[in-house]
């Protein structure tokens, strides 16, 4: 009967012992499935300067596209694109409340919302494409002008901010593509 409390005990001691050391076996097997790697690897030769950003018509557009095209290549056009990015932006101003009388102070909103879609220029076909949008706020008084400019303002930092969200949107879709060859939103 001692020897089989002993046995007990040694079994006890070997589970306590063990467990934890295969729960690490196998979070480590589970772990190294994952496909975890930079966005900007040495696995993909797919470069970011290798895009080109189309036309767009308005002043908002314009804010955008210009600084996309820092952001993708220093302000230079890409010296022979292998894929274009398709812009359509739009703005919508909101005003939170109408200012009541000269001393009221209220609040306004501008949105910028951009839809791409990257083409891949040897094959004509999509890649990637999908919305990105920027939030920007500013204070209304009882001066025009001085609302104007803030308008143009809070326009100018949401397209900056919709520009950096429409890079890491296509850094990510030429990742994908490039790794898996198959077009991504």
């Amino acid at each position: 009967m001692l020897s089989f409390k002993l046995g007990e005990v040694g079994l006890t001691a070997m589970s306590k012992l063990f467990g934890p050391v295969i729960s690490i076996i196998a979070t480590l097997f589970l772990l190294s499935a994952c496909q975890l790697q930079p966005l900007y690897g040495s696995g993909s030769n797919v470069q970011l300067s290798d895009v080109s950003v189309s036309d767009v018509s308005t002043r908002t557009g314009q804010q955008v596209r210009n600084h996309l095209l820092f952001l993708l290549n220093g302000g230079n056009a890409p010296i022979k694109a292998r894929y274009l990015a398709k812009l359509k932006v739009r703005y919508v101003t909101k005003t939170l409340a109408n200012v009541q009388a000269v001393q009221d102070k209220t609040a306004g909103s501008v949105r910028v919302t951009v839809r791409y879609d990257l083409i891949d220029l040897t094959t004509s076909k999509s890649v990637g494409h999908g919305t990105r949008f920027a939030d920007a706020a500013y204070d209304r008084t009882g001066q025009s002008y001085a609302n104007l400019r803030a308008e143009r303002d809070a326009e100018n930092r949401a397209a900056k901010q919709a520009a950096e969200a429409i890079k890491l949107a296509l850094a990510s879709n030429l990742s994908r593509n490039a790794t898996y060859g198959a077009p991504v939103n």
